[in-house]
């Protein structure tokens, strides 16, 4: 079988812009020479990739199933040469990082500044995404290392991760002028409670609603607010506009200056592990000093991944 790239790249362009005139364009191509190459790659895998009867243009089904496997095949293709050029050159190597949103301001910052006092001469890119989209890209080879919380579907062959630290999230309001929360999930006087929550699919969301479905007493939240972002919601929290459930270092400043409080018992908290995870496949040298790194301050502090 003999596959050259510009077709898996003008595949995904057909796919994008259901139009072989748009494609051919963009590709820089005649329309008869851009979809000669489109026959070519549709006779070495076999089968039908496009359905040519419809308008605009369609992936058959096993083209759909081809468009994520060609994404993934060039993501990885450019993750290598990268990694070849890294490896290569004898001056500063940079190592991607995906970070999820809740960990790309509050935490990232200060563990990258821990680590280049010990590497200093690494260089890092940061990708910033929702803990999903971030998960995808270290499985598509996007990325060297995923800084996110625990997530359950790297626990298959092929990834390692470590656990850095482990967290809280916990719910906070702003206090009122005596210091007491204005809104406290564990008294009896409140009939209704405002709830500042996340969207639909985000990680910290699901923990919250897993923490919901097993709430330790019976209150009434009404969700006022919603954000993809914690960040977001601990503003509407230091604006009084009700309780939000964030990570426990991201409101670490606020809590000092009690500018908000706690707002509940522990039964109120659920555990977050930050965790940092890899491919097991060879990376750059720069990114395995780093992971060494890693392993050494794990034994040194004597954690476990468990």
């Amino acid at each position: 079988m003999n596959i050259e790239t510009k077709w898996l790249e003008d595949f995904l362009s057909l796919a994008q812009s259901q139009s072989f005139s748009r494609s051919a364009a963009e590709r820089h191509l005649t329309q008869p020479a851009f979809s000669r190459r489109i026959q070519a790659l549709e006779a070495a895998v076999g089968c039908a990739l496009v359905d040519r009867r419809c308008m605009p243009v369609e992936l058959t089904a096993e083209g759909r199933l081809f468009q994520e496997s060609a994404s993934n095949l060039l993501q990885q293709l450019e993750s290598c040469i990268r990694h070849m050029h890294s490896l290569g050159n004898g001056g500063a190597q940079v190592i991607d990082f995906a970070v999820s949103h809740a960990l790309s301001l509050s935490l990232f910052p200060q563990f990258l500044q821990s680590v280049k006092t010990e590497l200093s001469s690494l260089t890092a890119r940061q990708m910033v995404a929702n803990a999903d989209d971030c998960v995808q890209a270290l499985k598509n080879g996007v990325c060297e290392f995923l800084l996110a919380f625990e997530d359950l579907s790297l626990e298959e062959p092929g990834f390692t991760k470590l656990l850095l630290q482990h967290e809280r999230l916990v719910p906070v309001c702003r206090a009122d002028t005596q210091g007491e929360p204005l809104f406290n999930l564990d008294s009896n006087r409140q009939q209704k409670i405002p709830l500042l929550g996340y969207t639909g699919g985000i990680y910290l969301g699901r923990c919250l609603q897993q923490l919901l479905e097993r709430r330790p007493r019976s209150i009434v939240l009404e969700t006022v607010f919603e954000s993809s972002l914690a960040d977001s919601l601990k503003g509407m929290a230091l604006q009084g506009l009700g309780v939000a459930w964030v990570p426990a270092f991201s409101v670490k400043e606020e809590l000092a200056q009690e500018a908000l409080v706690i707002c509940g018992s522990d039964l109120w908290q659920a555990p977050l592990n930050i965790c940092i995870y890899r491919q097991q496949r060879g990376l750059s040298v720069m990114a395995e000093q780093f992971w060494e790194l890693m392993l050494q301050r794990r034994q040194t502090a004597g954690m476990s991944d468990a």
